[in-house]
């Protein structure tokens, strides 16, 4: 059976499934897999984006100006646990599961004039998904076979950020992507004479060099005067297209042995990604977000094959954050709350309909003292649809991260 006779059985299987399991999404099967754009519980929160939010307490892993006001040297981690139900036309089946979510390193050099140096390891894509189906023919009797997909695309980056005049400020960061992702075939026989349970393995890993670069206006408020609207920013980042190198590897398990179909290296890439937003106070207790974002996933390929279950990404999300009038010895009045919504038009398109996909989202921060934090955001998210044998997908997300920051270096002045 050639790759492309595989990859048309798969898709039908994925369409018609008669038990789906796995942590991830069904679609993550194709491309990439599903993409993870922010790590921190705070960006959750806020609809996963925020281009043109410059934080003091907190990193951001999509555009390297908004490191230009880290006043200390700061640390975030966390992880998250992926629950999904998924519901066809036959019935529904839910599962979930618990991955690591990044880790970050920021700290400043000059603080007056915005440089500051991050580095971090984040998750840029995930891949998992199983699918067991029965299957029966007049050539080969009735059997099970099990499709299984994990891994995904992990991005290793370091940059720096720094203040222009008026207020401006760029950054930019070397980027370094890397993962593999693993597409498995179990078929199991049922007690029949001649034929034997047998595993198709097929293994990618991808690494290349990218480069992400981002800019944030200045308060644009100040032309409006004295008044309780404030800190109204613009930022954008983009990524420009990345050639990717996958080294693959076929391999097929049967009661013979381990035979090793093919190996060797194919191109690859990652197409553009191109993201702008704003975001404003009314008075200091309300911040409010806007963005939007875009990926030409439809440009992907896969040695220099395009999917037609592909197509061009775009995100929309609009977020609110609360910070409440700080009170001495009063504990709730550090308490930052926010909130969110977001339509996003995801990489998969199946039968002429595209896989979109709208979420909410609530989170919190919790001081654990003055510079520290523990960050909780969770997002309810629908996407896909039951029409036309297709596969409808319930997302509930709870994210925990920890945001710790501490005085490293001390700037002396000569």
């Amino acid at each position: 059976m050639n790759m492309k006779k595989i990859n048309i059985l798969i898709v039908l299987i994925l369409l018609q499934s008669v038990l789906i399991a796995g942590g991830g999404s069904i679609f993550s099967r194709y491309g990439l897999g599903d993409f993870r754009y922010a790590y921190s519980a705070r960006r959750i929160g806020l609809g996963e984006l925020g281009y043109s939010i410059s934080d003091r307490e907190f990193i951001s892993n999509i555009n390297p100006a908004a490191w230009n006001k880290i006043g200390l040297t700061r640390f975030e981690s966390g992880i998250y646990v992926n629950a999904l139900n998924y519901s066809s036309s036959q019935k529904s089946v839910f599962n979930s599961t618990t991955y690591f979510n990044g880790i970050t390193l920021g700290f400043p050099i000059d603080r007056e004039n915005g440089v500051s140096f991050v580095t971090g390891l984040t998750p840029y894509s995930l891949v998992s998904y199983q699918v067991l189906s029965s299957e029966k023919s007049s050539l080969v009797p009735e059997h099970s076979v099990t499709y299984i997909g994990e891994g995904g695309i992990q991005k290793l980056f370091f940059g720096s950020s720094v203040k222009l005049p008026l207020d401006f400020s760029v950054g930019a960061s070397f980027d370094y992507y890397l993962g593999e992702i693993n597409n498995n075939s179990d078929i199991v026989f049922s007690d029949t004479l001649g034929f034997h349970d047998a595993t198709f393995k097929r293994q990618f890993s991808y690494h290349g060099i990218g480069l992400t670069a981002g800019l944030i206006s200045g308060d644009i408020s100040k032309l409006f005067g004295e008044s309780s609207f404030k800190d109204f920013y613009i930022g954008f980042s983009f990524s420009p297209q990345v050639k990717l190198k996958a080294d693959s590897s076929s391999t097929y398990i049967s009661i013979i042995g381990t035979y090793a179909a093919n190996s060797g290296s194919i191109k690859s890439n990652l197409p553009l990604r191109f993201g702008i937003g704003a975001s404003f106070r009314i008075t200091d207790n309300y911040l409010f977000t806007l963005d939007y974002m875009t990926q030409k996933m439809s440009q992907f390929e896969l040695g220099n094959i395009k999917s037609k279950n592909l197509q061009d990404v775009s995100k929309f999300s609009f977020g609110v954050e609360y910070h409440p009038n700080a009170v001495f010895n009063d504990y709730w009045s550090l308490v930052m709350i926010r909130g969110a919504v977001s339509y996003e038009k995801t990489p998969y398109v199946f039968n002429g309909e595209s896989i979109n996909q709208f979420s909410v989202y609530a989170g919190c921060s919790l001081p654990l003292s003055y510079e520290n934090s523990l960050d909780i955001a969770f997002q309810y998210g629908k996407r896909g649809t039951t029409n036309k044998n297709l596969i409808q997908e319930n997302l509930y997300r709870l994210t925990f991260s920890l945001s710790f920051g501490e005085l490293w270096f001390i700037q002396i002045e000569r």
